[in-house]
Formats: structure tokens, sequence, C-alpha cells
């Protein structure tokens, strides 16, 4: 018997395969019923199988890079930079992920998305960019 990795461990994993573009080999890090709620868009991802598909038929070449790592009650909370390359176009975006665990593998995630763009009005006045 392996010895559980820390949910920490699991989550990073999760998104180093992700950014690898190796969506297949993170099946054993989800529990058979995973689920992945995304409610920006009301959308409901039931088992892992369906999680990964979905991730692999996204479009274009996607990196992901972690730049935050925080436990929480059950899990951890991750703050993942995305940029997808979609022949000339690129896309760039936040994912605020809360994977729960149990038994040792990520059992659920529910996941906020944001776009990494132009604020939608001019506030200079008051905000600098970095």
């Amino acid at each position: 018997m392996s010895a559980r990795r820390p949910p920490r461990e699991l989550a990073a994993e999760l998104w180093r395969l992700f950014d690898a573009g190796r969506f297949r080999d993170a099946l054993p890090l989800l529990t058979e019923d995973f689920e992945a709620h995304w409610p920006s868009t009301r959308e409901r991802i039931r088992g892992r199988e369906n999680f990964i598909a979905l991730n692999e038929s996204y479009p274009g070449v996607s990196r992901c890079t972690v730049r935050r790592i925080e436990d929480c009650a059950g899990g951890v909370v991750t703050v993942t930079e995305i940029s997808t390359q979609v022949g000339d176009d690129r896309v760039a975006f936040f994912a605020v992920s809360f994977f729960s665990m149990r038994d040792g593998q990520i059992a659920a995630a529910e996941e906020y998305f944001s776009e990494n763009g132009p604020p939608p009005f001019d506030r200079s006045a008051w905000a600098e960019r970095y």
C-alpha cells in the first residue's frame, strides 16, 4: 500500500500534468465519482472520465502556472494562471480551484475562471496595472 500524498501535492501534480498536456495521467489522482462545478458558466462535470475528456478537448495548447496553493478545510485552494495558444490567438485567464479530498484522491472541484485582460473601463486614476 502506498502512502497517501498530501492534498497540496495532489493539486500541484494535477496542474503539472495538465500543463504538460498529460491529462490521462491525472486520472488516478481523481476519485471515480469526481465532480467539478463551474459556477461562472453554471456547468457540472460528473465523473473523472468526463472531466479529463473535457480538458483534453479544450482547443489549442495550454500552459498552467500555479501561482498559489493554500490549505483549507478538507482540501486545498489553488490559483492558477492559464494561457492558451490557438493559432495566432492567445487567451489568458485565472482559475481559482477549491479541491476537496477523499481517501487520498481529489473528489471534487469548484472552479472560478476570470479573464486576464484589460479592465472594463479606465480606472487609472485609482489603480495601476502590473
